[in-house]
């Protein structure tokens, strides 16, 4: 099976984190958890992947205790250990994983992010018993979703803290292996011979898959229109969606992943250290005209957070308004203020980041714009020494709840000097106070979910994030497909291994 792709930034477990990267890396790097393989709200259900059973939780919601299946080897047949999950949590320290903050709840993490000595003393492996515990300073009812990533999957004593991914691939656990991985170009997988399906993790049906990486849309399209190619993973060109839809009947697939684009200005980078300059953008922005932009494959939005959630309460605090936004360019005394804008050299990043010059020209800052390949985008912007002032971001659920949106996001206390997912680098006592709450609630209440609401109402009126829209995905397939095996896993989209060809 073949598969046009966009690229990625790696597939090393500690690194992938394009959704390109996890659509594959879920079904090659299984950690101790994952999530049923079914469309809709049941593939939002946590199940076990390497651990025999779901954890024992005690003290309160600060430990969690698992113990492997028996006979677990990696795709190269070697034994898998109890402690190889404890040094997979512990590498992404050392190899400056942006998943660094996800773990940073666990006992010592905070003392291991500085020295890297000594191990993270709330995780305690015996490789005899077969155990995993787990010591959390605070109880977080997401940890479960935190262990369910692709980050958290063990790996084999000795593995480098280096991005290997393209010399020597990380051995998973999961049904599939990396066979081999070419940045920007190609990935192959193949079957893992050594797994051994389970009641919650099954075999798959392809026995290869052959990922093309990039192209544009329009030629990924033409082929899978040809037959050259099966899936089309990109998001279809508004001009083509139409004609691609008429022509390939049920082949092409609508969907919405939670997902929203936002506009993220750093707080700690002039003329964005104020808030008058931020308000601007957020009226200076037609939420409506970015739709536009994807072809009516995108709806407007303000809320951070998806229509989807529990917790979404419509936001409405900034009407498009240019006038208003000038006024507060000109009070910020920014007038004339030079502004980089950085943005995804692709489509429709490259629309999207002339749109946003000439809106932030039309009110008194001055633009340019840098391009940036998108296998290196994250990397750049989330360097702290890039002092990147405003640019687009796209965020797609980790997991369902919303600890993945405003914890990871927004919470001043993950921010990191490289792989920082905290693009505004906000740092507000009040919002970080109000998500390390709602964070530590033993469950989604209906008290839990206003709190939410709350946390997406202030960070939209403190102005560190302009969210625009929700943007359906698209999945093109050729006629070789059976489209009965079809599923759209509503974390990883379209199940590549659950797919059927003539």
């Amino acid at each position: 099976m073949a598969q046009p792709a966009s690229a990625f930034t790696s597939l090393d477990p500690a690194l992938g984190y394009a959704n390109g990267s996890w659509q594959l890396e879920w079904r090659v790097y299984l950690g101790l958890l994952t999530y049923r393989d079914a469309p809709g709200r049941d593939g939002s259900v946590v199940v076990p992947g390497l651990a025999s059973s779901l954890p024992a939780i005690g003290d309160r919601g600060r430990t969690y205790t698992f113990t492997l299946r028996p006979g677990l080897t990696y795709s190269d047949g070697r034994p898998v250990r109890a402690g190889d999950v404890k040094n997979g949590i512990e590498r992404l320290f050392r190899i400056d994983s942006p998943a660094v903050g996800f773990f940073g709840g666990i006992v010592g993490a905070d003392t291991f992010a500085k020295t890297r000595r000594g191990g993270i003393s709330g995780i305690v492996a015996d490789d005899a018993a077969r155990t995993i515990t787990f010591r959390l300073v605070r109880s977080r009812n997401d940890f479960a979703n935190v262990l369910a990533m692709p980050f958290a999957a063990p790996v084999p004593r000795g593995t480098p803290a280096k991005d290997v991914s393209a010399t020597s691939p990380v051995p998973g656990t999961g049904p599939y292996a990396i066979a081999s991985y070419r940045p920007n170009r190609s990935v192959v997988l193949v079957r893992n011979a050594h797994f051994v399906p389970t009641a919650s993790v099954v075999r798959g049906n392809p026995d290869r898959v052959e990922v093309r990486i990039g192209g544009d849309a329009r030629h990924n399209l033409t082929a899978v229109r040809k037959g050259t190619a099966d899936y089309d993973a990109d998001l279809l060109p508004p001009d083509q969606l139409a004609l691609a839809q008429k022509e390939l009947g049920n082949r092409v697939r609508v969907s919405l992943l939670p997902n929203t684009i936002y506009i993220w200005m750093n707080t700690r980078v002039a003329p964005f250290t104020d808030v008058r300059v931020r308000r601007a953008v957020e009226y200076a922005v037609d939420r409506a005209a970015v739709a536009r932009l994807f072809g009516g494959l995108a709806r407007p939005t303000e809320n951070l957070l998806p229509p989807s959630y529990r917790a979404y309460r419509k936001l409405t605090l900034y009407p498009h308004d240019l006038a208003r936004a000038r006024a507060l360019v000109r009070s910020a005394g920014a007038s004339g203020a030079h502004v980089k804008i950085w943005g995804l050299a692709q489509q429709p990043w490259s629309s999207l980041s002339a749109y946003l010059a000439s809106v932030l020209d039309s009110i008194g800052l001055k633009t340019s714009i840098a391009s940036i390949p998108p296998a290196t985008f994250q990397n750049v912007v989330g360097n702290r020494s890039t002092h990147a002032q405003i640019g687009w971001n796209a965020w797609i659920a980790d997991y369902p709840n919303p600890i993945d949106w405003f914890d990871t996001l927004l919470n001043g206390e993950h921010i990191t000097a490289t792989h920082n997912n905290n693009l505004a680098n906000a740092d507000d006592p009040e919002v970080d106070r109000l998500i390390d709450r709602l964070r530590e609630a033993p469950r989604a209440t209906a008290a839990v979910d206003a709190g939410w609401a709350k946390v997406d109402r202030l960070v939209l009126a403190k102005a560190f994030v302009a969210p625009a829209v929700n943007v359906l995905t698209t999945s093109a397939f050729s006629s070789r497909v059976d489209m009965s095996c079809y599923v759209d896993h509503p974390i990883y989209g379209f199940d590549w291994t659950r797919a059927c060809v003539r």
